[in-house]
């Protein structure tokens, strides 16, 4: 086991974390929004701005691994410090104007980045009791997110007001703050070194797929994503095809339809995840997990039978689960690491599940999705969630 007892309190430790990747995360979030307006102007296709945006998540798939196996060598100081670092690099980067490949790096920096930082929040989630990761997980992603909301919305209102390097310029800064408050956090006095030898990542694969468990909240993660990825590419999309006879009967657009409810997401982490994280406390992860897989089924496949306003709510709905269900899952993943000798590894395996869902799902929602029909898509997606769900509180019964 790497985390051990620690001289300040946990919620704190976690709060300062929080902080950390908060700030780190705007620059990356910030991109999401400027970069397809921006992108001509920077020299950059706009072709190759959805594998500008995917880089990070590409590169995940390697550095996820790379990022356990830093925190089990050398501890979460070093290498949560280096990323705080490349948050602010990558950040500067976007603004100077350099073309794709420039980009390219900072796109990929930024993922190495992320690695890190996801496996410092386990860190500090694993520094407080065990009864309480639910909470403190959604706290943790719940403040995460409200650093991308922050950054969208001050990073729009300097684009429109001023323009892109300025906008840029202003989030750097606010990104460069993570290096001090990195600097200044105080982590788990680590009560063993893994000696070097053994830091092999095939024994992470055994790791990971020891036992059902492991391996089924592996499917989890990888689902849960891929179905939040084949919703979200898709959802602009699908309410113009659902919307486009019927859109007199609504005031707002359907580029603004979209936003709002793509920004539910952020909403429903900073308010929902906390809630059902704690609500998970009790319960236990595996059942409030499967509940809530049940809740995105039945509310998809209600919001494909209905039009107008019901369709939206179902949709909201759908949003709001899904966010408890990652903070739930992440939870989840949090208590079976703890119990392999090498956690760092096996959350690194995690994130490299959810990343490829997240990876998967747009390249399902253009391909079977349009062959197929995104309805058909949808629920096929969020069945397929709810099973692996369903099949890990099983698996679970005997652990929980």
């Amino acid at each position: 086991m790497t985390p051990l007892p620690i001289k300040e309190k946990p919620n704190k430790l976690l709060l300062h974390v929080a902080l950390v990747i908060a700030l780190g995360i705007m620059g990356d979030s910030l991109m999401y929004s400027l970069l397809p307006l921006e992108a001509e102007n920077l020299g950059i296709p706009l072709s190759l701005v959805g594998l500008l945006l995917s880089a990070n998540r590409i590169i995940r798939l390697l550095s996820n691994t790379w990022a356990g196996l830093a925190f089990e060598r050398w501890g979460a100081r070093i290498p949560f410090l280096v990323a705080a670092v490349l948050a602010f690099v990558t950040t500067a980067l976007y603004g100077m104007g350099w073309g794709f490949f420039a980009f390219l790096i900072a796109r990929s920096g930024w993922g190495i980045a992320w690695s890190a930082f996801r496996q410092g929040g386990y860190q500090a989630v694993w520094a407080a009791p065990e009864n309480v990761k639910g909470r403190l997980m959604g706290l943790l992603w719940g403040i995460v997110r409200l650093g991308s909301a922050f950054s969208v919305v001050l990073g729009g209102f300097l684009y429109d007001r001023y323009n892109y390097s300025q906008a840029v310029a202003v989030i750097a800064a606010g990104t460069a703050l993570s290096i001090p408050a990195a600097l200044l956090l105080r982590w788990p006095r680590k009560q063993q070194v893994h000696p070097i030898e053994h830091s092999s990542p095939l024994e992470g694969w055994k790791t990971a797929f020891q036992t059902a468990p492991r391996r089924w909240i592996l499917a989890v993660g990888f689902m849960d994503t891929l179905f939040e990825g084949v919703l979200v590419a898709t959802l602009s999309l699908y309410l113009s095809s659902r919307l486009g006879s019927s859109i007199e009967d609504f005031t707002l657009g359907i580029g603004t339809l979209a936003g709002m409810l793509l920004a539910l997401r952020y909403l429903a982490n900073i308010i929902f995840s906390p809630l059902l994280g704690a609500l998970s406390d009790r319960l236990g992860q595996p059942p409030t997990q499967a509940v809530l897989s049940l809740i995105i089924l039945v509310g998809i496949s209600a919001a494909v039978n209905l039009t107008g306003l019901g369709m939206l709510a179902c949709l909201a709905v759908v949003f709001f689960a899904g966010s408890g269900l990652f903070s739930v899952g992440n939870a989840a993943a949090s208590g079976l690491a703890k119990e392999t000798q090498r956690p760092h590894l096996f959350i690194g395996f995690f994130s490299t599940a959810i990343d490829a869902g997240a990876a998967v799902g747009p390249l399902l929602a253009f391909s079977i999705g349009k062959a197929a029909g995104f309805d058909t898509l949808y629920i096929l997606s969020a069945a397929m969630l709810f099973i692996a769900s369903l099949r890990f509180w099983q698996a679970s019964r005997n652990i929980y």
